[in-house]
């Protein structure tokens, strides 16, 4: 036990921050520790039931570490990942195609480390045909008001010659502050 007001170095690794998403038959899953790739002692293991993963990166070269038991069994024959600067991004099959698992783990607690990616996030009901119709509006729209001169800069802006010069009470003058 440390003198009082000491700090105590503690050699325990951290948690990194885990994102994940999900489709019908795959996860997504990123696990953010910056300069893992050149972590060539890293340890990643990967089994249908969970994921491990340890090693050293970031800024200060800290510990990493993390356990996640899987919601449902994973297709390990199936799955990938890969190492960037960034951290390990992971694309990791479900062994059953069908419904979106509830949570990426067994336990029901909530992990602190563990988050939504919502770059990568898509809701069940979401059909690709859906997505594909949605950017197609998008651009079509985009298309539309290009043509139409709906934006600024075209040299088609409104004539402001046609607006009324008459006072309203915003025009009025405040009183001096005391």
């Amino acid at each position: 036990m440390g003198k009082e007001g000491e700090i105590i170095q503690d050699d325990q690794p951290v948690a990194p921050a885990v994102y994940w998403a999900q489709r019908d038959d795959v996860l997504i899953l990123t696990i953010q520790v910056e300069d893992i790739d050149r972590d060539k002692n890293r340890k990643v293991t990967l089994n249908e039931k969970s994921l491990s993963f340890s090693g050293k990166g970031g800024a200060e070269n800290k510990d990493y570490k993390c356990d996640i038991t899987f919601f449902k069994d994973v297709d390990v024959e199936e799955s990938k990942y890969n190492a960037t600067a960034r951290g390990l991004k992971f694309l990791i099959k479900k062994k059953e195609k069908g419904p979106y698992w509830t949570r990426l783990t067994s336990e029901k607690m909530k992990l602190h480390w563990l988050r939504t990616d919502f770059s990568y996030w898509k809701d069940e009901d979401d059909s690709d045909d859906e997505d594909q119709q949605r950017d197609a509006n998008l651009e079509k729209l985009m298309a539309q008001m290009g043509e139409s001169g709906g934006g600024l800069g075209d040299g088609d802006a409104p004539s402001m010659d046609d607006l009324d010069d008459e006072k309203d009470s915003d025009d009025e003058e405040l009183p001096d502050l005391e």
